[in-house]
């Protein structure tokens, strides 16, 4: 199974996340979501709830969340990061068993947590009716196997997919220094290492998913949807920078020539000087005549 992300990682990302989102992408899937009724959603990768802080109130109306992740702690810490969120949104909140159901006049949303190994296991999820399969920062983890499993689900489920913010391969920094292109082959070679799910596709996770499911019949946009990090993201930065350091170093691990090109990185960072783009695929599809 893929390595876990900590609670601390995604609570720094969300910001930028939420701003990177394509705007038209987004609009696209809240035009679908107008032309129906209860919605069903399947939430893969859920981690602590960003995907549904940001759409649930977007969709407004009845929706049910299942928010599947192998991390039973990311999964619990999620659970009081989006009660917490619902207070702040004016939201009644309320546990029912396992689940958190959350209103008000405009939306009813029912939440439920499943833990499940994400590598093989979901796909024996009893998730009953699906209407939309989710997940953000997810594709680029999985291999070409799993995207075909999952375009399959998709196509027997007649769900529209909405993926978000999969890792294209491009890494910008401002000002450029000597290394900058090392580091970067270097983490696009990490970024095809298997993660759980046989040998990653990386930076062609989004086009590859694009592919299958035009070949099921789908109709699919994909959309750039870039971080660009000023010195305002300055922890952000500095995350970035050590967890690509440390991949680096995993595919090479005897070079020690981007100690130098770090440290300059991390002056540029504290200095407020840095600003990074990173870029990212939006898609959505559905099926044809949806």
């Amino acid at each position: 199974m893929m390595g876990g992300f900590s609670a601390a990682w995604l609570r720094g990302r969300e910001p930028a996340d939420a701003a990177a989102r394509d705007l038209e992408l987004t609009a696209r899937a809240l035009d679908w979501r107008r032309r129906r009724g209860f919605l069903n959603v399947l939430d893969l990768g859920s981690g602590t709830g960003a995907n549904l802080r940001f759409l649930a109130r977007r969709f407004a109306g009845a929706q049910r969340w299942l928010l599947v992740d192998h991390d039973s702690e990311l999964l619990a810490r999620g659970f009081e990061e989006i009660r917490a969120w619902a207070t702040r949104q004016g939201l009644a909140a309320a546990e029912e068993g396992t689940a958190l159901v959350m209103e008000d006049a405009g939306c009813h949303c029912r939440l439920e947590p499943v833990r499940l190994d994400l590598a093989g296991d979901w796909e024996q999820l009893e998730a009953g009716e699906v209407d939309l399969v989710t997940a953000s920062a997810l594709l680029d983890l999985v291999g070409v196997d799993w995207l075909e499993r999952l375009a399959e689900r998709c196509r027997a489920w007649r769900a529209a997919v909405f993926v978000v913010l999969s890792y294209d391969g491009s890494i910008v920094w401002e000002p450029v220094l000597a290394g900058d292109a090392t580091l970067r082959e270097r983490v696009n070679r990490h970024q095809r290492t298997d993660k759980g799910f046989g040998p990653a596709l990386g930076p062609d996770a989004a086009a590859t998913l694009a592919a299958l499911l035009r070949d099921r019949g789908y109709q699919v946009a994909l959309r750039p949807s870039p971080w660009r990090l000023g010195p305002e993201h300055a922890a952000l930065q500095t995350a970035l920078l050590e967890g690509w350091s440390e991949a680096a170093r995993e595919i090479e691990p005897a070079a020690d020539d981007l100690a130098a090109w770090a440290l300059q990185r991390r002056r540029c960072i504290s200095r407020g000087e840095s600003r990074l783009r990173v870029g990212h695929w939006d898609l959505f599809a559905c099926p044809d005549g949806d």
